[in-house]
């Protein structure tokens, strides 16, 4: 008699997932068919039934030394203050990183600042310069413009004595 894993398990009252679990945990030798999955014998089965019988009374043992004051929700709330720890510390790390950030953003700027005031002052002096030759010309052209018209008054003048 061979017997599929499903069967078995339902056979032992437990899940194939914990059949196949005692197979590899225990190393019990087990034949495969041809898709692979295990397939049990009569010498398996009683096998698996010992390790039940054992393993359920190793649980009993196991939940008998638990402290009986130790409840699920003092369990819960241990777990809830270490959840509460860890993401205080994850969002002071958070808050931690954004102030990096902001720093290095603030570097960047004041030096696009300054770029730009460097720049601008360029312009400034740019513009004085060509202000200030405007008025150069300007001036040589006022003279020029008087020099003509003191010739052209001086040459009338004299025209009106010959």
């Amino acid at each position: 008699m061979e017997l599929k894993t499903s069967i078995v398990a339902k056979r032992l009252g437990v899940s194939p997932k914990t059949i196949q679990r005692w197979v590899k945990k225990y190393h019990i030798p087990c034949q495969k068919n041809e898709a692979g999955h295990y397939v049990f014998d009569a010498e398996t089965i009683s096998l698996l039934e010992q390790i039940k019988f054992e393993h359920g009374t190793a649980l009993e043992q196991r939940d008998s030394q638990e402290p009986p004051n130790k409840t699920s929700a003092e369990a819960l709330f241990t777990v809830y203050n270490q959840f509460a720890s860890r993401l205080q510390h994850i969002e002071h790390q958070l808050d931690q990183k954004a102030d990096d950030v902001v720093s290095v953003q603030l570097l960047q700027h004041r030096q696009e600042i300054e770029e730009l005031a460097s720049h601008l002052h360029k312009l400034e002096q740019r513009i004085a310069k060509l202000e200030e030759n405007a008025h150069k010309e300007q001036a040589n052209a006022a003279e020029k413009t008087k020099k003509k018209a003191k010739r052209r008054g001086l040459g009338h003048f004299m025209s009106l004595f010959t």
